[in-house]
């Protein structure tokens, strides 16, 4: 026999401080009634870019949840549905007896269902529903609602220490490393090790930060962009590891932790130019994390 259950539903893109808390009552309640603690989720939405984290890295941080269940709902075969049908289909079949949700759910085609569709088809059916606040939190004195929307933001501004705060974990991108054009080692005599995360809301610039391989950890920094002075068609992370010949083979898998941004991306007339400017980063960055140790 089936046993009945305690659901959220959502993207969960960044599995935030407010979807950690979503999470928690959920099995919490779940829990002092005996029932299954459930979460559904989506491989994908109609605004599957500029994402916080990949779909494999979501995952992976709902799986550390420990929740009873993590359903993954494919997203094109069932964006069509209303939010009555996804009700019936997925609430009702599953014997959730309690969902519960954000102030700002929505569901259904076209997102056309909100909390009062919610609480209309909860009472329908004859199930539970509970809404919580929007979770909150304090930044530079000012008290902020913690959103996926704002973790994006504050990515593209390239306020790191607030993305942690925001995430309640040490935000990191992650790649493979893939075959450049040799210009860092060839024309500037600054090797790097490039990686292309696909789909990412990510920041542009010259970034220093941590890079982690085989769980060691680097000083480095790092160009996000287009590198205009190449006129690049694709945008990349090369990463500069601060005073190391680091040697490893294409398709390895790489972090990079940012911590602050020095300057943006820019055209420059010259190689040597470029040079020129490149080193003063590398001594810029030479000089920050003389004051800064890895964990």
């Amino acid at each position: 026999m089936q046993k009945a259950g305690v659901a959220t539903i959502g993207f969960f893109d960044g599995v935030h401080l407010g979807h950690q808390k979503l999470i928690s009552i959920v099995k919490k309640v779940a829990a002092a009634s005996n029932y299954k603690s459930i979460l559904f989720t989506f491989n994908k939405t109609l605004k599957s870019e500029n994402l916080i984290y990949s779909f494999r890295k979501k995952i992976e941080i709902l799986k550390s949840c420990n929740l009873d269940k993590i359903i993954v709902l494919d997203f094109w075969k069932i964006k069509n549905l209303t939010p009555q049908m996804f009700f019936e289909k997925f609430i009702i079949k599953n014997k959730i007896k309690l969902v519960i949700v954000g102030r700002n759910f929505r569901f259904g085609k076209d997102a056309s269902g909100g909390t009062k569709e919610l609480i209309e088809l909860s009472h329908k059916y004859k199930v539970s529903l509970g809404i919580i606040k929007n979770v909150k939190i304090k930044l530079n004195t000012k008290s902020y609602s913690v959103s996926s929307s704002m973790i994006r933001n504050k990515i593209l501004k390239s306020k790191f220490e607030y993305v942690n705060k925001l995430l309640n974990r040490d935000y990191y991108i992650e790649g493979f490393v893939t075959k450049g054009y040799g210009i860092g080692s060839k024309l500037l005599g600054v090797p790097t090790l490039n990686i292309s995360p696909k789909n990412l809301v990510l920041p542009r610039g010259v970034i220093l930060g941590i890079t982690e391989i085989d769980q060691k950890k680097f000083y480095s920094i790092a160009n996000f962009g287009f590198a205009p002075t190449f006129k690049k068609k694709y945008f990349s992370v090369e990463i500069h590891i601060l005073n190391k010949s680091i040697n490893i083979k294409n398709n390895r898998t790489i972090k990079f932790y940012p911590i602050k941004k020095i300057r943006n991306e820019k055209f420059f007339s010259s190689v040597s130019s470029l040079k020129k400017c490149i080193l003063n980063d590398i001594k810029k960055a030479s000089l920050f994390f003389r004051s800064y140790k890895i964990d």
